[in-house]
């Protein structure tokens, strides 16, 4: 277990790119179990304003979304054989960042502390930076490229769960 964190860690820092994570069917869907339980729970824990069922809604147009964009995004660029790698990096990126956030809200007084509310988007801004980073290797396109397309996608993933989960 600890080198499966290791790697998607290292992933998170910049050092090692997508094409270290294991792909075997079992192993993704893991990874994607845990990232959508692991939302489920914080989004549940700490969606104020938000019904259990806006949150399933939401994390699962988002992870669908950032699944399908991502499927385009490489099919475009003719290296739709990295997809299970790519997308278990970007799932597995997602995981970590999520237990951090679980971790740092209570430590940091709450939700609508504002320490919670700059160290989000702290995080938020370094999880675009890496799936931009995963993007970039994945794609053979630069790092700069590969941080637009991450925005890009995560900015239609939140515009369109947005619209299902009615907020």
């Amino acid at each position: 277990m600890k080198p499966i964190l290791a790697v998607f860690w290292n992933i998170c820092l910049l050092r090692r790119g997508p094409e270290l994570v294991p792909t075997h069917p079992l192993f993704v869907a893991g990874v994607l179990a845990g990232d959508v339980l692991l939302s489920l729970f914080v989004g549940l824990q700490y969606g104020e304003e938000s019904t259990p069922v806006q949150v399933a809604t939401s994390t699962l147009v988002t992870m669908a979304s950032l699944a399908a964009a991502t499927w385009i995004a490489l099919t475009a660029r003719g290296v739709i054989g990295r997809y299970p790698a790519t997308i278990t990096a970007i799932f597995g990126c997602d995981l970590l960042f999520t237990l951090l956030i679980a971790v740092l809200v209570p430590l940091a007084g709450g939700v609508a502390s504002p320490i919670t509310m700059g160290t989000a988007a702290l995080i938020g801004i370094w999880s675009i930076a890496v799936n931009g980073f995963i993007l970039h290797r994945a794609m053979n396109v630069t790092v700069f490229v590969g941080i637009f397309v991450a925005f890009s996608m995560a900015l239609f993933a939140f515009a369109l769960s947005s619209t299902a989960a009615g907020r």
